[in-house]
């Protein structure tokens, strides 16, 4: 349904406290899937949802994913050969779909 880039979902694994310091996850690929990678902006996203959250992208995924959360890092390369990195900042609810608000990084 949407395929106009492949991106990868990056996550942050778990924090770990030593002598008590914490040392923050690192970022770990979780999986590469397809989306539509759109231009959007805060004003829409506040408009639309409610949301008074800094975005610039929105980016729809076909099949939910529960990979997919705030603070997520999509990474992909665009028609410039140029990489590109998105951090997910709202998820508004949808059936069947996501709809993912995203801010480039």
């Amino acid at each position: 349904m949407f395929k106009n880039y492949t991106v990868g979902i990056w996550n942050r694994s778990p924090s770990t406290k030593v002598g008590g310091v914490t040392i923050p996850g690192v970022l770990e690929l979780i999986e590469n899937i397809d989306v539509d990678v759109q231009p959007y902006t805060t004003a829409l996203l506040l408009l639309t949802y409610g949301y008074n959250i800094e975005v610039n992208k929105r980016v729809y995924v076909s099949d939910f994913d529960i990979n997919i959360k705030i603070g997520t890092i999509f990474k992909y390369t665009d028609k410039y050969n140029k990489e590109i990195s998105l951090e997910v900042k709202a998820i508004p609810w949808d059936d069947g779909y996501m709809e993912v608000m995203a801010l480039g990084i």
